[in-house]
């Protein structure tokens, strides 16, 4: 039985702002129009470059190429692979067409595909079909063809839909209507299907509303009411944490913020409160801290300590040291800082059953955040967790301390880093390992990660990990090998795993390189269909909008632990979908 408490499931669903990778190969190199050439080695006039392909390129050939497979193939992956492609590239308002024509699919999975796709798009003209398929009102059961109620899957699909449209609209009007909406359905729905009401707290926490009283004060009622599902209830406390964390940055004295702390603070400390509840509110306790002086800190502080102490619910206590991480980063430097360093330095030496890795890659976090406010953590730390890396023999611990150091570019681990990968024989460690030399820069192992990579085709998390690493690198060559895996020379049919793996790291990297290799097997008819799909799913990672993965809007600092179906269940959930 896999045990969910292990810190890979917190790092993949957290990990696309921690890699930022498409902002990095994409970002502008120095270049004499000759060739791809590394910054710093051209002299004499430059002009600003970038990797990314360009909004010309994406209308005049990756779009209606998208297009055109779609409407001849009748493969189901290649239909669903197609629509997620083209909402996410979000230059062409009427492939709302073909979604439509979607909706009415026999095949759930393509139906719900397309409601989700109407979202992915972020165009406010798709907001009354996602209004309608959310509502199950008439215009949505006509849409659906289904005259006897849209199905549930499909309605959860396009509440999150109209998360993602809220997210990204700057009309105030429509942004208010979204939230408006989502509130209604949550406390009208009668439902037993939780999806739906768990989709609408989750897609109002994502929404960046100008004025975070009404919906924080109404999600605190909701999280309040005991008669309400606590599985749903859990999801407040982060929805919570994530409106009141952008309004800190203009209002960090918000009294809405010491509620909110004092709410999640009784539930973390009072007794017979459900698991899930818990590690919600202790893990968004951490998200709510600011430097403010009027921000109740201890009472933070105390709470997060105490459930990582003492809770009998081992993710409570892990999700506490992540909680740990963002007090220690927000609080800036002084006193609480210093606290939240030596607990979770504590905690990597002295703990035990996996908690101990879960603070070393803590630390790490804390480093991240910390540095991206222009400071800087304390030289013990980075030695502390290589003395620990060093030291530990579990091949699973191990990965979250060389994860640790890549966040934290520890410069001083990156000839152990390398010699871990020779002498481990687990494959997920070593993914890990090349992953934190790809954090760090490491490129004088740029030659040694290529090869990891052109020899793990039967490996996809090692190939995965190794090939964002090169372009954590900057090395544009590696899409050309992830190419060669969705469409082998020596026609061999790739394995899912490894046809998934290669997509996700060619999106990750996002070369303007890789379209026309990727159009070209989209469209070859001797390849799988399923080859065919991730060769169009890649396309449309490497020529989307989004600068993260489209769907790390909704699994960053989510509790995972409180998923439903159409949430993440390993293959069809919103978290599952590249």
């Amino acid at each position: 039985m896999v045990d969910l408490t292990r810190w890979e499931f917190w790092w993949e669903f957290n990990k696309g702002h921690f890699l930022n990778l498409k902002a990095k190969v994409q970002s502008a190199d120095s270049s004499t129009g000759e060739s791809d050439i590394l910054i710093g080695l051209t002299s004499g006039a430059a002009a600003p470059t970038t990797s990314a392909p360009t909004n010309s390129q994406k209308i005049g050939s990756i779009i209606p190429q998208l297009r055109s497979l779609i409407e001849r193939e009748e493969d189901r992956d290649i239909a669903g692979g197609g629509m997620m492609a083209l909402a996410k590239i979000q230059l062409d308002p009427t492939v709302t067409d073909i979604f439509k024509s979607y909706l009415k699919s026999g095949d759930q999975e393509i139906a719900e595909t397309a409601a989700l796709a109407f979202g992915v798009l972020q165009n406010a003209a798709s907001y009354p079909v996602l209004e309608a398929l959310a509502e199950d009102n008439s215009e949505g059961r006509r849409l659906t063809g289904k005259p006897n109620g849209v199905p549930d899957r499909t309605r959860a699909f396009s509440i999150y839909g109209m998360g993602l449209l809220g997210a990204s609209t700057d009309d105030p009007t429509l942004q208010a209507k979204i939230a408006d909406k989502l509130w209604n359905i949550l406390i009208t729905d009668q439902s037993s299907f939780k999806d739906l009401k768990t989709a609408c707290v989750i897609s109002m926490g994502v929404i960046p509303y100008q004025d975070p009283s009404a919906p924080v004060e109404k999600l605190l009622g909701y999280l309040n009411d005991g008669e309400n599902d606590h599985l749903v209830r859990s999801h407040c406390p982060n929805a919570i944490a994530k409106i009141l964390s952008t309004a800190a940055q203009t209002d960090p004295t918000n009294p809405l913020i010491k509620q909110a702390v004092q709410t999640l603070t009784d539930y973390c400390t009072a007794r017979n409160v459900k698991n899930e509840v818990v590690q919600s509110c202790v893990y968004a306790l951490g998200m709510l801290v600011n430097n403010s002086t009027e921000f109740p800190i201890d009472s933070a502080f105390d709470a997060i300590a105490e459930v990582a102490e003492k809770s009998k619910n081992k993710q409570s206590m892990k999700f506490a040291t992540i909680a740990m991480a963002h007090l220690g980063a927000q609080a800036g430097e002084g006193p609480y800082r210093e606290k939240a360093i030596k607990f979770l330095s504590d905690g990597m030496r002295k703990g035990k059953g996996g908690y101990d890795a879960w603070c070393g890659m803590s630390l790490g976090v804390m480093a991240f955040y910390v540095s991206e406010q222009g400071g800087s953590m304390p030289s013990t730390i980075e030695r502390g967790v290589l003395a620990k890396f060093n030291d530990e023999s579990n091949q699973q611990r191990k990965g979250a301390y060389a994860v640790s150091l890549g966040l934290m570019k520890a410069e001083t681990a990156k000839e152990d880093l390398r010699k871990s990968i020779d002498k481990s024989r687990d494959e997920s460690f070593q993914g890990y390992a090349c992953l934190g030399l790809g954090m760090i820069g490491a490129r004088e192992y740029k030659d040694f990660l290529t090869e990891v990579v052109q020899n793990s085709t039967r490996k996809p998390d090692l190939l995965k990990q190794g090939s964002i690493a090169l372009g954590l690198m900057k090395d544009k060559e590696v899409s050309n090998l992830l190419i060669k895996l969705i469409k082998p020379d020596d026609k061999k049919k790739p394995s899912l795993a490894v046809l998934s793996a290669a997509a996700t790291a060619i999106g990750f990297i996002g070369d303007k390189g890789s379209v026309n290799p990727l159009i070209e097997s989209m469209n070859n008819e001797k390849f799988t269909p399923l080859a065919r799909a991730f060769s169009a799913i890649a396309l449309g990672a490497v020529s989307e909008a989004y600068e993260l993965p489209w769907n790390s809007l909704f699994s960053r600092d989510l509790n995972y632990r409180a998923a439903v179906q159409t949430l993440t269940n390993q293959a069809t959930g919103i978290l599952d979908i590249l």
